[in-house]
């Protein structure tokens, strides 16, 4: 009976999202006539793949109970040092497989750092976003990037029929990654270390291992977004993927990840919260909001998605329903 609660909450939650989603959409096809345009909706796609395809590897590590505010630095860093090779003429396939080489490297580094020293993931995934993003500056020295090949701008900006490569990488990778996490052994135990990592240990899991492997596969996840990113652009921007973290994150929360503890979540949540994310975003630029405003409601966003689940989390309003019961008896 727990379980199928379980189930229809989870359910509710994400009718709830699909309802505001066409709220959003039916207020702006009045509101702008561009709004509903086959380039509009390709751009909104095309604006959410780089924060989808982060926000993959970010539920995984909000499910094991952490949280990663490295990933910008990390798609910064492994981008450039993809770009970098393939301007030295390097393959481009090559160049490829060097970045997630870079993008893993980092996120074994988080893994270290939380799983096996201990440090607060906060704090070692902010410290790992201040080194890669140094690197970054002192590396490209301040200067873009670009001219990359052709044959591998297609991986970004290609298409298939009517359909950009990045809406196909997008889509791809959230189906695949969501059919681990619910049909794999390994899924099922991401979930059950964040959520009650004191019995995975008694189960004799190694949650150190499993807390590394998702942090690992974040890194190279992050950097194929960068690829996509640059590949879309044929540059590698000084300026690229800023505030990535935080958008990955709000879009986990919004679609109903818990940040407040781990266990919690499923990816096709948080593919919609990517997708409220883009559509606001993109409301806004149509609407001509002033940028100063665009940065406040996004925090207030942010603010409203953490104290929505920080309430959930404690069940404030099962609580406040049972004292009005208990007051009415």
């Amino acid at each position: 009976m727990k379980s199928l609660k379980k189930g229809y909450r989870l359910i509710s939650e994400q009718i709830m999202l699909l309802v505001i989603i066409v709220a959003i959409v039916i207020v702006m096809t009045f509101a702008s006539p561009y709004f509903l345009t086959f380039n509009n909706i390709t751009n909104i796609i095309q604006y959410i793949s780089v924060y989808g395809i982060t926000a993959i590897g970010m539920t995984m590590v909000i499910l094991t109970g952490g949280i990663n505010l490295s990933v910008g630095g990390t798609l910064a860093l492994s981008s450039w040092f993809a770009a970098f090779l393939m301007l030295r003429g390097v393959p481009w396939f090559a160049a490829l497989l060097a970045a997630l080489a870079v993008g893993a490297l980092v996120g074994a580094i988080n893994g270290v750092a939380v799983s096996a020293i201990g440090i607060p993931p906060l704090i070692a995934t902010l410290a790992l976003e201040q080194i890669t993003r140094g690197l970054h500056l002192v590396l490209s020295k301040g200067k873009p990037l670009y001219g990359l090949p052709e044959g591998f701008l297609s991986v970004g900006a290609g298409r298939i029929g009517p359909v950009p490569m990045s809406v196909v990488w997008t889509i791809l990778l959230f189906v695949l990654f969501a059919l681990f996490l619910s049909h794999t052994t390994l899924g099922r135990t991401i979930y059950a270390v964040g959520g009650n990592p004191t019995a995975t240990k008694i189960a004799g899991v190694n949650n150190r291992k499993i807390i590394m492997l998702v942090y690992v596969v974040t890194g190279m996840l992050c950097s194929f977004a960068g690829l996509v990113l640059i590949a879309r652009l044929d540059s590698c921007p000084v300026s690229i993927a800023n505030k990535l973290d935080m958008s990955a994150i709000t879009g986990c929360v919004i679609g109903g990840c818990s940040v407040t503890c781990g266990g919690k979540g499923k990816l096709f949540g948080t593919f919609l919260g990517i997708i409220i994310m883009g559509l606001i975003q993109n409301a806004l630029d149509l609407l001509n909001v002033s940028a100063y405003y665009q940065q406040f409601i996004q925090g207030l966003v942010i603010l409203l998605a953490v104290t929505l689940d920080a309430m959930k989390s404690k069940d404030v309003w099962g609580g406040l329903k049972r004292k009005k019961v208990g007051k009415a008896a």
